[in-house]
C-alpha cells in the first residue's frame, strides 16, 4: 500500500528538479530585490549617522529587529514553495512521463495500454486525444487482420481446385481473393508511411518592362 504514495511523490527523471530550479532562482531574485529596498536604506543611514548617538541605536535596533524577522518569513516561504512546486509540477510531469511510457508500448506493438491518467492531473485534453489514437490504431489493425483471416479460406479454396484441375473453379477463387486483396489493401491506404511531397509549382518569369 505504500509503493502507490512514495512514487506518487517521486521526481519524474529531471523535468521537476529543473522545473523547481528555475522557481527558486526566480524566487531568490525577488527575496533578493525586497531584502536590498528593506535593509539598503537603513544601512545607509546608519553609515551616515555618529556611532555614540540615540538615532544611530534605534536605527540599529530597527535593523535588527527586521533581520530577525524577515529571514525566518523567508525560509518558512521557501520550504511552501518547495512543496508547492513538488505537488504543481507533479501534476505535469506526472502525465508526460506517462505520455512516454505509452509511446514506447505503442512503438514496441501494445496497442493494449491504458491512456488515462490520474484524475487531479493536468493535460487531461492530451490524455483524451491519445486515447483517440490509440483506439483507432487498435480498430483499423483490427479491421485488418480480419480481412487477412478472411484472405486464408480462399487461398484454401484456390489450392483445392487447382489440385482437382477445376478451372472455373479456380477462376472464381481467384476473383474472390482479388476483391478480398483489394480490400485489404483499401484499409491499409488510410497508413502513411512517407511524407506528401508538393508538386513543384512553376516558377514565373521575370518581367521586363518594355515588352
Amino acid at each position: 500500500m505504500s509503493r502507490p504514495r512514495v512514487r506518487r511523490y517521486f521526481l519524474w527523471d529531471s523535468l521537476q528538479p529543473r522545473f523547481l530550479t528555475m522557481n527558486m532562482c526566480y524566487v531568490g531574485v525577488v527575496i533578493g530585490a525586497v531584502a536590498a529596498a528593506l535593509f539598503l536604506p537603513i544601512m545607509l543611514k546608519l553609515d551616515s549617522l555618529p556611532l555614540s548617538s540615540e538615532e544611530t541605536l534605534t536605527v540599529a535596533d530597527q535593523f535588527l529587529l527586521l533581520h530577525n524577522r524577515f529571514w525566518p518569513a523567508v525560509v518558512a516561504v521557501c520550504i511552501l514553495l518547495v512543496i508547492h512546486g513538488i505537488f504543481f509540477s507533479h501534476r505535469i510531469a506526472g502525465p508526460l512521463y506517462r505520455f512516454r511510457r505509452i509511446f514506447q508500448d505503442v512503438a514496441a506493438g501494445d496497442l493494449t495500454v491504458r491512456t488515462t491518467i490520474r484524475k487531479g492531473d493536468y493535460l487531461q485534453a492530451e490524455a483524451e486525444c491519445l486515447g483517440l489514437m490509440v483506439n483507432a490504431l487498435r480498430e483499423r489493425l483490427a479491421l485488418i487482420e480480419t480481412q487477412r483471416a478472411a484472405i486464408l479460406p480462399h487461398l484454401d479454396r484456390l489450392q483445392q481446385a487447382a489440385a482437382r484441375g477445376a478451372c472455373r473453379e479456380v477462376e472464381q477463387e481467384t476473383e474472390r481473393l482479388r476483391q478480398a486483396v483489394e480490400q485489404l489493401s483499401h484499409s491499409m491506404e488510410s497508413f502513411r508511411t512517407q511524407a506528401q511531397v508538393p508538386a513543384d509549382q512553376p516558377t514565373a518569369l521575370p518581367r521586363v518592362s518594355g515588352f
